[in-house]
């Protein structure tokens, strides 16, 4: 449906020019013959090749547009308040992506904001490892009991071993090795920032796949990404900063009354 609202906006907006595209004429309607050369362009774009099969193709496809848009306005379908609010929305929209497109090229970021969004991001960045063990069961009471166990000093690793239903970390005494705390669901993540390295949660700690008790191994600061890693993400965060400020300076300039 896009694409045909799509194809009636270029059908309706586009002026015709000399276009040295052959005619095309649908029930006296002359199809515009920059239409035909735009939709050739893009298939180039792709780096594919125009045949003669292609056109033939491209010309029928508008053909097609055509006789379904004319039958539309004879059944009266294009003078519908919802097609006209439709068209309205999508031509709109087609402006505003282009239009923004349009002025992300002529407003590029520049190597100098980017090298100070990297050195601002590096100079906050606190970001930091956790290894840890856990003991993962069913039950809140069994984990209970478990944290009684350990209290009365049984050993963290034969207990994970015993009662643990993860099996991935279990045969390892429940070690799950180095990891990030966005790498784990919240709850765990919660906890482990709480623990000192060596301290065990005094709590069971839930999540979706049971109940954990976590004992905390050690914590080492995380190497930041290079500059290299970062540089598309910079490159999209200031890109929308800059579409950002400049939405808002047109609001703060328009006369809106709402």
């Amino acid at each position: 449906m896009k694409n045909i609202f799509f194809f009636l906006y270029l059908y309706c907006f586009i002026n015709p020019s000399l276009s040295n595209e052959k005619e095309v004429i649908v029930n006296d309607v002359l199809i515009n013959k920059n239409l035909i050369q735009y939709i050739k362009n893009e298939v180039k774009k792709e780096g594919i090749d125009i045949t003669e099969d292609m056109e033939k193709n491209i010309i029928k496809r508008l053909i097609d547009l055509e006789l379904v848009y004319q039958q539309a306005k004879t059944d009266g379908l294009t003078s519908q308040l919802e097609f006209l609010s439709k068209s309205e929305l999508a031509f709109k929209e087609l402006i505003y992506t282009t239009y923004l497109q349009k002025f992300i090229r002529e407003n590029k970021v520049s190597k100098k904001d980017i090298k100070k969004s990297y050195d601002d991001f590096i100079s906050s960045f606190k970001e930091k490892e956790y290894r840890a063990s856990h003991i993962l069961v069913r039950t809140k009471n069994q984990a209970v009991d478990i944290i009684e166990s350990l209290k009365r000093g049984g050993d963290f690793n034969e207990l994970a071993k015993l009662n643990s239903i993860d099996k991935g970390s279990r045969t390892n005494g429940g070690d799950l090795g180095w990891f990030s705390p966005q790498d784990m669901v919240e709850s765990f993540s919660i906890a482990i920032k709480n623990l000192i390295p060596n301290e065990i949660t005094d709590k069971p700690v839930q999540s979706q796949f049971g109940w954990h008790i976590i004992k905390l191994k050690k914590v080492k600061p995380t190497t930041p990404p290079s500059l290299d890693e970062k540089i598309e993400d910079i490159k999209n965060m200031l890109k929308k900063s800059k579409l950002k400020k400049y939405l808002d300076d047109l609001r703060l300039t328009a006369d809106i009354k709402n």
